[in-house]
């Protein structure tokens, strides 16, 4: 037996996959034959079973990006085992290079586990199977001995990025305000070593924390998207795209803006992500003449103490920078607000609350630190002693334990305006990009007014927040924590009153974002760019 292997991977596609995209083009290009199944949600498990089946695949690979869901992709193994797939079942992904061996020993129907980069794992792999041998001994591989499990050597970073053959892509475009968005990686992992951050952990072992692509060949990349997908919107993966170092940043805009207009690539705006210490004005103005209209900021919080427990490299004073910065480049910056993490106080709480208040004019969200597996903060936490929960969800409670109680009120009252995958302020950070793609491509009176709809619904939105948000603080730091009755009564309470007054804020929201994409469609149709089908939602805010 040898030659030709046939694949699938499974993973979420609710804008784009590009690791999936990555791994399927790989393998392709050494002659195997590769599908792309999405799996977002446990409803679509039939269907994603069906369709992986049909293929009557030799392996198939689970990409498992997110710890929170690690349920539906545990269900997910059992079916397809339980419903006759006998080949060869895998899985990667940041779940799959940290809990190898939780995944192993719970799951006797997986065979190995992937860690880290995998396209040269998945084809010597396939590899493996094509010669009738049981994937083994591979760097980068966790796989079974009898009742041994056994971890492979760290596979090195793939050095060259740019030797990667450009990642498979949905047949329908992802559509944002009627106008088609196109997902792109100009490099891989970051500088920064965040203590709470599962991307810095996840290159820890490489050897190599941050790798480049050229210029020029992201440039080819966008020329690809724009001239035969009729992309004009980018929406840059990076988790870090704006180099450290004023002069390297402004250079690779530079060069990027030039070689996409050598490739004959007209106007083209992206959305990319920055740390606010490397913000200066005049690398916000090269980011916004390479196209740049709107910046994803690690802002994360108002207080340096916070900022310096969390292992960031910036001040608060970074943070008001970066964004007067960018307000004058002409480039709006987003952000979420880390408000609590194991050791805040309430005062840390209104420190941030304080700078949200300076910004209701500008798409944020609030949340709370996560604990990822192989972060620094789940070791410390471990070993503190406070560590909570198990590998599928991490928790803590907080040393200050009026801000435990805050923290637990808003959980309950808080969750559909701000802590859902599909909040209220999510949303709305979708719905300000989508009224910036008309801003720029369709100026007019309509547009204006559209603007001006969306800019006044984000700041009712987001005044009410921090208001809500500094009323519970207020009762927090002077409540007497034994009556938990009354706190659960205020959190109940608390939740009916923002769910009403956020009905009508949801109906308008919808609203808007219907029209921008019914107005949207209609302008790039009478510019010549139809789409047939395409796919859209508000899950754009979500790359953030």
């Amino acid at each position: 037996m040898g030659g030709r292997m046939k694949a699938v991977l499974i993973g979420p596609i609710q804008q784009e996959n590009l690791a999936l995209g990555y791994l399927a083009a790989y393998a392709r290009a050494k002659g195997h034959e590769v599908a792309v199944v999405a799996y977002a949600y446990r409803k679509d498990l039939d269907r994603t079973v069906e369709r992986a089946l049909a293929e009557q695949p030799d392996l198939i690979g689970l990409g498992i990006a997110f710890q929170n869901n690690v349920d539906d992709y545990v269900l997910l193994v059992r079916t397809l085992r339980e419903r006759g797939f006998r080949g060869h079942l895998t899985c990667g992904g940041h779940v799959g290079t940290f809990c190898w061996e939780e995944l192993l020993a719970e799951l006797p129907e997986l065979d190995t586990v992937v860690r880290h980069d995998g396209e040269e794992t998945l084809v010597e792999m396939l590899e493996a199977i094509a010669r009738g041998e049981s994937p083994r001994s591979i760097a980068g591989l966790v796989w079974r001995e009898g009742d041994r499990v056994v971890k492979g050597p760290v596979r090195p970073a793939f050095g060259d990025l740019d030797a990667l053959p450009r990642p498979e892509r949905s047949p329908e475009p992802y559509v944002v305000g009627g106008m088609t968005v196109d997902f792109l990686i100009s490099a891989r992992g970051c500088v920064g070593e965040c203590s709470y951050c599962s991307i810095a952990a996840y290159t820890s072992e490489q050897r190599k924390s941050y790798r480049l692509r050229a210029p020029e060949a992201v440039a080819d990349e966008i020329a690809f998207a724009y001239h035969e997908r009729g992309a004009k919107v980018f929406f840059v993966q990076d988790d870090l795209f704006v180099l450290p170092g004023e002069r390297a940043a402004i250079t690779r805009m530079e060069r990027i803006k030039s070689a996409i207009r050598e490739r004959g690539v007209g106007d083209v705006v992206f959305w990319i992500k920055g740390r606010p210490e490397n913000i200066s004005l005049p690398v916000a103005q090269a980011a916004r003449e390479m196209g740049a209209i709107h910046m994803f900021l690690g802002v994360e919080n108002a207080s340096s103490k916070r900022l310096k427990y969390l292992g960031r490299t910036h001040l608060p004073i970074h943070n008001d920078s970066a964004i007067d910065n960018c307000r004058a480049a002409g480039i709006v910056p987003s952000f979420n607000f880390m408000l609590f993490d194991p050791d805040c106080t309430l005062d840390d709480v209104g420190t941030t609350l304080d700078m949200a208040d300076r910004n209701l004019d500008l798409p944020w969200n609030v949340c709370r630190t996560e604990i990822y597996s192989g972060t620094a903060l789940r070791e410390r936490l471990a070993t503190e002693g406070r560590l909570e929960g198990n590998w599928r969800s991490f928790g803590y409670r907080m040393r200050d334990e009026r801000a435990e109680v805050m923290f637990r009120i808003l959980r309950v009252s808080l969750n559909e305006r701000a802590l859902a995958i599909d909040s209220l302020l999510n949303r709305l950070i979708s719905l300000s990009f989508a009224r910036q793609l008309h801003a720029h491509f369709f100026p007019s009176r309509a547009t204006s007014a559209l603007d001006e709809a969306v800019t006044k619904l984000g700041i009712e939105a987001r005044r009410d927040t921090v208001a809500r948000l500094r009323e519970l603080r207020d009762l927090v730091a002077n409540a007497p924590l034994r009556d938990a009755r009354a706190m659960q009564r205020f959190a109940v309470e608390q939740g009916l009153a923002i769910g009403a007054f956020d009905m009508p804020l949801r109906e308008r929201t919808e609203a808007l974002w219907n029209q921008l994409h019914a107005r949207g469609r209609v302008q790039t149709h009478r510019q010549g760019n139809a789409q047939v089908r395409s796919r859209g939602g508000f899950e754009v805010a979500a790359g953030s």
